[in-house]
């Protein structure tokens, strides 16, 4: 027996799913096919690579050490079909991205567009430390992500370094300064983002080096849900300054901290730098 790609298709949809059911589904094959394809794996290597716990599936150690290098080989088959299919690179197929910050990111997705009209974009809005897991899982295919460094496990480009600002009407009282002090913050009812953003975990880090206590009376999951927050009077909020434009009209204020940064990176796997379609995403954020 040759290992076959239905048989690594298979395995995939099945660790990624957590369970026979769901993968057959997702393939548009039986269940027992899909039983056949991972019995057939294990039997001729003498492996097991799927735990069977009732109707719960999930990885051995082993399928776990090989599951990257399967991706990679399910994501360069996709790529072959494509081209076959569309019988010219990029002219069709579907790119999986996840973006934290939308000001950041669709300029590059719409850039994309224009020059690869045919290929097709999913894409989904989520929290940096949220969106990490679901690339690792292989539900995104790039991600563009916030942090202070990207992490070690990934192929980054920093597309840009941002300082972080408080964000308040026009008729705030803060509004007519030109920089805070920290201490300016301190016990302000301020608006955040959720507690697995990176702007938020970096503001808290430096405000607790400055030895100040927050308030945050409000956690929100979209910038639109944090200008309007804060328009209505309800607090300041915290943001990068390349968020805020003239659209909202709101004030940001610099506040007097050098480590109060953040950079905002497109990153994805190494085993899939290679893929056109992410190599092509990775060239316009670097124009």
């Amino acid at each position: 027996m040759k290992l076959s790609i239905n048989q690594l298709r298979a395995l995939e949809a099945v660790v990624r799913t957590g369970s026979f059911s769901a993968a057959a589904k997702e393939l548009g094959i039986s269940q027992p096919s899909v039983s056949n394809h991972l019995l057939a794996l294990e039997k001729h290597y003498c492996a097991q690579l799927i735990h069977r716990n009732g109707r719960l599936a999930e990885p051995t150690e082993l399928c776990s050490e090989v599951l990257s290098r399967i991706r990679s080989v399910l994501a360069m088959t996709r790529e072959v079909e494509q081209i076959l299919e569309g019988r010219k690179q990029l002219q069709t197929g579907t790119i999986r991205l996840g973006y934290s910050t939308y000001q950041f990111a669709l300029p590059v997705i719409s850039k994309f567009m224009e020059q690869y009209p045919d290929v097709n974009i999913e894409a989904r809005a989520m929290a940096s430390h949220d969106l990490m897991p679901l690339l690792q899982d292989g539900n995104f295919d790039v991600a563009f992500i916030s942090a202070k460094s990207p992490p070690p496990e990934v192929n980054a480009f920093e597309m840009r370094i941002e300082q972080m600002v408080a964000v308040v009407g026009k008729e705030h009282p803060l509004a007519q300064f030109e920089m805070l002090q920290w201490k300016q913050l301190a016990d302000l009812p301020l608006i955040q983002r959720e507690k697995s953003s990176e702007t938020r975990r970096v503001f808290e880090a430096n405000a607790i080096k400055a030895g100040i206590s927050l308030k945050t009376v409000l956690a929100l999951g979209s910038w639109g849900s944090i200008v309007t927050s804060v328009q209505s009077g309800m607090g300041v909020g915290i943001a990068m300054a390349g968020e805020v434009t003239e659209l909202d009209n709101l004030v940001a204020i610099p506040i007097d901290d050098n480590e109060l940064t953040v950079s905002h990176f497109l990153i994805c796997l190494p085993e899939m730098q290679h893929i056109a379609s992410i190599q092509a995403i990775f060239d316009i954020a670097s124009q």
